[in-house]
């Protein structure tokens, strides 16, 4: 479900989508000297990383937030939108990165790696080493629709994997952009003009 819950309103503060851009594109881009504009750096970041990044067009406006997880949000979220069969969703039998989680516990790295194309051993190595502080990107739209990993599925996949085989939970940070429905706002138009 998209919307924040009480606890979650009051930890979160909400930020320009240029942050949320500019984080990610720091990640994607290591070393690399920043574009100077706003559209420099969203241009850059679609470039750098057209599928997952395509929600923040395709839904637009959004609505920003950084806010810790709690396990409960963290244990539903879904990996990047994307086919079923292809990368992450392969590698998820139900979409989730608990799924994924629990998938690698139970397979071979390498084998699910080359079955999915996602570099599981990396994330084996991510699940054993302390996380970074990078704070995971996640989109959603309004409505009650999962949040999905946008950015950052090999780190919510190993911090899943690592609380899988006992490890405590820190609450993660993330970036929660919030986009429109695009099936949402027809369906209130007809509605209300049926009541008019």
């Amino acid at each position: 479900m998209s919307r924040l819950t009480r606890r979650e309103r009051r930890a979160a503060r909400r930020v320009p989508r240029e942050e949320v851009v500019r984080a990610w594109l720091a990640r994607e881009r290591e070393g690399s000297e920043p574009p100077p504009t706003a559209s420099g750096a969203f241009d850059a970041l679609l470039s750098e990383n057209p599928g997952a990044a395509a929600f923040l067009w395709r839904d637009a406006p959004h609505t920003c937030y950084r806010l810790p997880l709690s396990r409960a949000r963290f244990d539903r979220l879904h990996v990047v939108e994307g086919p079923s069969e292809l990368g992450w969703g392969a590698l998820s039998p139900d979409g989730t990165v608990r799924g994924c989680a629990r998938r690698i516990d139970r397979g071979d790295p390498d084998r699910l790696a080359h079955a999915t194309g996602v570099d599981v051993p990396r994330i084996e190595r991510l699940s054993a080493e302390p996380s970074d502080d990078d704070p995971l990107v996640l989109s959603t739209r309004r409505g009650a629709v999962p949040w999905h990993v946008a950015d950052g599925n090999h780190r919510a996949v190993a911090l899943a994997l690592s609380l899988r085989r006992g490890a405590g939970y820190e609450p993660a940070a993330a970036y929660l952009c919030v986009g429109a429905n695009p099936v949402l706002g027809p369906l209130v138009q007809r509605l209300w003009g049926r009541l008019r």
